[in-house]
């Protein structure tokens, strides 16, 4: 992008970008929105957008071209991933998001000062695929025609004057939405853990015992942390918002 401003009118050229970009939100909303809809709603009134930012950057044959064949084109992109986005694969997706974060989570437990351990567990890799795994099930959810959970339901999760435990028991009938809630949960999980992992590694505190329970059960593994450092001497870990603007002074 930096290359081709230089070439041409910064100014002009970031407005395309811009618009180029903001066509893209605006055309991604309206299919998230209908993944909630009968199948009937959609392939429509979602090609405007894309149509304008070709437009922007001076395509008019093909923007011409996408309007006057958008259902063809949401009908193809349909045919295209009914392969991948599927239940079946929703499914497939739930057992990598159980099993595969535990071949990691032996590491931290078992050899939690191996050097294999500090390369496969110090960067953020492992994470990235876990994050990958949750997000590829939320994208097939929504592809679902009648998959995801009606937004309606998830709302009365949140509403503080009805009954929100009901209403997150409602939520659980829903196949897909338990494969992202326990995705999601499982990665939030191993983040925590391997925090936990690190500050011991940091601070010589022993954590095999309070890694094992966050992956257990969660939270009271950060907690089984917090008293472990407390009983060793080691103290909680200070403000590190603190510690980053004494660098910047």
């Amino acid at each position: 992008i930096c290359a081709y401003c230089n070439k041409t009118n910064t100014f002009n050229t970031a407005m395309k970008i811009s618009t180029l970009l903001i066509s893209v939100c605006v055309w991604a909303l309206p299919h998230a929105t209908l993944a909630f809809a009968p199948t009937s709603r959609r392939n429509t009134h979602t090609s405007q957008p894309l149509a304008l930012s070709l437009c922007a950057l001076g395509d008019f044959d093909t923007a011409n071209n996408l309007i006057t064949n958008s259902a063809a084109l949401s009908s193809s992109i349909d045919l295209s991933s009914a392969g991948i986005l599927t239940t079946e694969n929703i499914k497939q997706a739930f057992s990598v998001a159980t099993f595969f974060p535990q071949i990691w989570w032996l590491f931290l437990i078992v050899l939690p000062k191996s050097g294999i351990t500090k390369k496969l567990m110090g960067g953020y890799e492992i994470l990235t695929i876990t994050s990958l795994v949750h997000f590829f099930i939320v994208a097939a959810s929504i592809a679902q025609p009648d998959g995801t959970a009606p937004m309606a339901e998830f709302a009365d999760v949140f509403d503080p004057a009805g009954d929100p435990q009901k209403a997150m028991v409602g939520m659980m009938q829903y196949p897909n939405f338990v494969s992202e809630e326990w995705s999601h949960v499982l990665t939030w999980d191993l983040f925590v853990g391997r925090w936990i992992w690190l500050d011991g590694l940091k601070r010589g505190i022993f954590t095999s015992h309070s890694v094992l329970l966050c992956n257990l059960i969660g939270p009271p593994g950060l907690l089984l942390h917090w008293a472990t450092c407390l009983v060793t001497g080691k103290g909680l870990p200070g403000n590190e918002a603190e510690a980053i603007d004494e660098l910047d002074e």
